[in-house]
Formats: C-alpha cells, sequence, structure tokens
C-alpha cells in the first residue's frame, strides 16, 4: 500500500553503483530507512542531493511493517533551504545535529510531537541570522525533554551545580566528577530558560561554550546507552573559535 508521510534525512550512505540508503525519521513511523536505487546516476534526475543532513521531505512510500529498508515512490523537497546549505556555519551546525539525531532517534514508531519540534527547528536555524553559535547548545537541552530525560527544574537560587549523572541541580557538589561547575550550571539555567529566537542574548566566550557542550555531551552519553563516540562537534569547536 502506498502511504504518505514526511520525513527528515538524518544520515544516507552509498549503495551500490549508483543507488543509496538513506535513513529518515518520519512523522508517520518514526524512524525508517530507504532504498533509492540510481539515486547517484549521472543525469538530471539523480535523487541524491534530496538526501542531505536535516532535508525535509514529502515521501509516498510502499510501506510494510516489520521491513529493513522501505520502498519510496515519489519524494520531493517539503520545505527547501534558503540559507542551510550555502552557509559554511549553519551547515556544520545541521551536520551536527543530524549525527546527534541519527545516533539517538532509534524508536520505529510514531511521535509526532517530537518530529513537530525537530520540523520547526530544523526551519528556525534556517532562516534566522542571530544566535547561531548557541544554537546547538540550546538544541540538545530541548531534544533532550523528548528523549526522557530532561534537567529538572532548578531551585531559585545562586552557586548550583548541575548533576549529570542523576539531570538534577544541587546546592553542594556531588561526590563524583559528573557534574558541572557553578558557573557552567549557571549558563546551563540561561539556555534551559530561553526562547530561541533570544538566544543571541546569550554571551559567552568560545572556551564556556566549548565546556558547556562537551557537559551536555556527557550528560548524553550518562543517559543514553549505546550512543558512540560524536565526532561532529570537534568541528564546532574549531568553527566557533
Amino acid at each position: 500500500m502506498i502511504e504518505k508521510t514526511l520525513g527528515i534525512v538524518l544520515k544516507q550512505i552509498k549503495f551500490g553503483e549508483t543507488s543509496i540508503i538513506a535513513h529518515l525519521y518520519t512523522r508517520r513511523w518514526g524512524r525508517i530507512g530507504i532504498l533509492v536505487p540510481g539515486a547517484r546516476r549521472s543525469s538530471k534526475n539523480r535523487k541524491a542531493h534530496l538526501f542531505q543532513p536535516l532535508t525535509i521531505l514529502e515521501l509516498e512510500v510502499y510501506f510494510k511493517a516489520n521491513r529493513d529498508l522501505q520502498k519510496i515512490k515519489e519524494v520531493k523537497n517539503h520545505s527547501p533551504f534558503m540559507h542551510l546549505t550555502g552557509d559554511p556555519v549553519k551547515s556544520s551546525v545541521a551536520l551536527f545535529l543530524a549525527e546527534i539525531l541519527n545516533k539517538t532517534l532509534r524508536e520505529e514508531e510514531s511521535n509526532e510531537e517530537l518530529f513537530d519540534f525537530l520540523d520547526s527547528h530544523i526551519q528556525f536555524l534556517d532562516i534566522t541570522d542571530q544566535g547561531i553559535a548557541n544554537f546547538h547548545l540550546y538544541f540538545l537541552l530541548r531534544l533532550s525533554r523528548h528523549l526522557g530525560f530532561n534537567p529538572g527544574v532548578p531551585p531559585a537560587k545562586s552557586g548550583l551545580w548541575f548533576d549529570l549523572s542523576i539531570g538534577s541541580f544541587t546546592t553542594i557538589p556531588p561526590l563524583h566528577d559528573a557534574f558541572l561547575t557553578p558557573e557552567l550550571t549557571a549558563l546551563l539555567i540561561r539556555f534551559l530558560s530561553v526562547q530561541a529566537s533570544d538566544l543571541a542574548s546569550i554571551i559567552v566566550d568560545r572556551d564556556k561554550r566549548m565546556e558547556l557542550l562537551d557537559g551536555i555531551l556527557r550528560y548524553y552519553y550518562l543517559h543514553l546507552e549505546g550512543l558512540g563516540e560524536i565526532r561532529s562537534h570537534q568541528v564546532l569547536h574549531a568553527l566557533f573559535d
């Protein structure tokens, strides 16, 4: 049966001489893999360009439950990017977010709230020209809510520590090394409190941004079993130097 859905590209890999396998997060079925025959042919009809990281697609799929690779009938770009692919800074952020999403979105079942969050924030990243250097930090913290391990609500106090292992704020330093210092915790709270449109209001230097990103990634490692190494964040460290 042919069914329609929207899908966000997480990753593509070459398959055979001219085809690709693409992994997508769809609004209707969660994560799926699809085979795209002839996507890399040297012709005007080649489709590989549609499957760049975070591209939002309209799909017609010959969907069959429990099949490893679904077959597509039609595919087209649902929301063509204005800046995301041509801007080197935004494209680097997009590659990092795609790597995170590829390793964290594992469920093969519908989660429309999560899909809509991804859809709206990817499109926001495409069009915004403010606070781009802070966007990945904000995004990771909002994504953790959908993945089920978001930080708890901090008490209205200063000098707090954030315990990465339990995802909670404390007034005393934890008895282990998995925590954020009060300075980084205060910065974390700012990111938890701000809206995407106000990210430019957070002024943070390169070193503190790197420290906070490393801390948030450690938080992910502690709460998502089998996450695997995240590599593309090193590009962001260099990019925002």
